[in-house]
């Protein structure tokens, strides 16, 4: 899960793509107890929307080797998911399925063997784009398929699903049991595939352009790239009308020339991640840029098993009070404009990012930061040095502004840009570094939180870099992270789940392996002046996440 995470992280900084990843929710559409089918969109509906993307698409099967992040846009049109993201609160919201399933519901069923048993309710009006209804034996074959695709390895795959050891299925209804459950089984099954239609495939090696689609839209003529208007749709608006409102959907690449062809109008909306491109959209008449939180953390991580790191003295990283000085001294409303970066700059968490952080104990003072560095006695001035990547424009310009933080309180800073191959590749994995600068990600589920634990687990292989815990597994507040970590490894109880990541993130505030900054952004080009209805969501459900609402205007 760490090659994953990193993967990722790599990829948003090398690529155009490159510099983030949330906002306002809108209501899901209504589900009225009854609707009819019909063969075209009620009368004033219509028109086309043009959707840009980085590059050309070349699977929309979200298990294929093939399958990038922009993949995920498209696949939206088409996928019946179990559910999507809420893009300002980022809690589960039901797609496909009645409800989600809890222990509380009843959904989900300790059978006191060391397995549990989780039970999905398929919406009894869903129905694949062929005219095929969506049943349990959809889901319960899903299940299965996602079970051989993480016993093989598959990284597009929760490693939860390879304890899958049961399913079942009656009508619309699915059961599916687990060996070891954690409750990462809530999360892990967020999508459901037409058996009726794929049960002969390889599915990791098709690219689920022919598939039926259980989305609004569905591919036409084996171009992903043009989609229409899927007839079959379940869902309506409020009034009772069927959806999608847009007729069709055109998928256009746009290389790295994102800013450049939307303010030639080559597209109605585009996510745009680096900074300079969005100034440069924000000008044509009739668009707006939208900007949403993404769960995606860039902190500072201390590294604290290389006491020679820094090029001019040993490092005082081991010392608690030089990493307080240093979490004091960071204003980061103020490194943010200083840098020209519009990211969020409100104290994220890293294992409950969103919500009241235990990091907001460290409030700008560089008074309280002068006063712990002089009480090192230091004989030489202390220095910093931050290493980060130099890919894209916003990392090098926080590491620029960074500097005027560690100037103020008496350490001496410079910073060492990397190119991300070998930032990632090399200094962050040898421990080549004082201070780094990357970004975790965490949405706040069950299977995130869970990931993010297992890496500052002092008890288990060193994944976060920092070497918290090295040589000092048997200090209290490293066994005590190691026993809550257990606890939320093992729980089915989402209460306790919570309370144990609540102290858990406690403690790694109190012992400061690193220090959070803050959530990433991500924003929206769009072309209000043609398209409405369209809410940023930068979490895995990505801005096309409701493309069934969006509206051509006139139309």
């Amino acid at each position: 899960m760490l090659v994953v995470v990193i993967a990722l992280v790599v990829g948003a900084c090398t690529s155009g793509t490159a510099e983030t990843t949330t906002t306002n929710p809108s209501p899901s559409p209504s589900i009225p107890g009854s609707t009819t089918t019909t063969t075209g969109p009620p009368d004033g509906f219509g028109g086309e929307i043009r959707i840009g993307i980085e590059g050309d698409l070349t699977s929309l099967n979200p298990f294929s080797e093939n399958f990038f992040v922009d993949s995920a846009i498209a696949g939206n049109a088409v996928w019946a998911t179990v559910y999507d993201l809420d893009p300002e609160t980022w809690d589960k919201i039901p797609d496909n399925v009645t409800s989600l399933p809890t222990q509380s519901s009843g959904a989900i069923v300790d059978n006191g063997d060391g397995t549990a048993t989780v039970q999905y309710q398929i919406v009894p009006r869903a129905t694949w784009s062929d005219g095929m209804p969506m049943t349990g034996a959809d889901l319960a074959f899903t299940a299965e398929a996602m079970r051989d695709l993480a016993l093989n390895g598959n990284p597009h795959v929760d490693p939860i699903m390879a304890n899958v050891v049961e399913t079942n299925s009656v009508e619309q209804v699915a059961w599916v049991t687990f060996e070891n459950p954690t409750l990462a089984i809530e999360d892990a099954l967020w999508i459901i595939l037409p058996s009726h239609a794929i049960a002969d495939i390889d599915l990791g090696a098709s690219d689920g352009f022919s598939w039926p689609s259980g989305g609004p839209f569905m591919v036409r003529d084996g171009d992903p790239s043009s989609m229409t208007r899927n007839p079959n749709y379940w869902k309506t608006d409020d009034a009772g009308r069927q959806l999608p409102y847009a007729e069709s959907l055109t998928f256009v690449s746009l290389g790295s020339e994102v800013g450049k062809r939307f303010g030639e109008g080559d597209v109605d909306v585009v996510e745009i991640f680096d900074n300079e491109a969005v100034e440069g959209v924000a000008a044509p008449q009739g668009a707006v840029v939208e900007s949403a939180s993404a769960p995606l953390v860039e902190q500072i991580t201390f590294n604290l098993t290389s006491p020679d790191t820094p090029p001019d003295g040993a490092s005082f990283n081991g010392a608690t009070a030089f990493r307080e000085a240093i979490a004091h001294a960071i204003d980061r409303s103020s490194v943010l404009e200083s840098a020209g970066i519009a990211w969020d700059a409100t104290t994220p968490g890293v294992l409950i990012p969103k919500g009241i952080s235990a990091w907001s104990q460290y409030q700008y003072d560089p008074g309280t930061s002068r006063t712990l560095v002089t009480s090192l006695q230091p004989v030489t001035e202390p220095i910093s040095v931050l290493s980060t990547t130099i890919n894209g424009s916003a990392r090098p310009a926080i590491a620029n502004a960074l500097g005027a933080s560690f100037a103020a309180i008496g350490v001496g800073y410079d910073s060492e840009l990397l190119d991300s191959v070998q930032f990632y590749g090399d200094a962050l994995p040898n421990g080549t570094f004082d201070l780094g600068m990357w970004a975790w990600e965490n949405d706040g589920g069950f299977a995130a939180t869970l990931a993010m634990l297992d890496r500052f687990d002092p008890t288990r292989p060193q994944q976060s870099f920092s070497g918290w815990g090295t040589g000092d597994e048997t200090s209290e507040a490293a066994l005590r992270f190691s026993e809550l970590a257990e606890v939320a490894r093992t729980t089915m109880d989402a209460h306790q789940f919570s309370v144990a990541v609540e102290e858990a993130e406690s403690i790694l505030a109190a012992e400061l392996p690193l220090i959070p900054l803050f959530h990433r952004s991500s924003y929206l080009a769009i072309r209000s002046d043609h398209i409405t209805g369209v809410v940023h969501n930068a979490t895995s459900s990505r801005f096309t996440w409701s493309v069934e609402s969006w509206q051509v205007v006139g139309q």
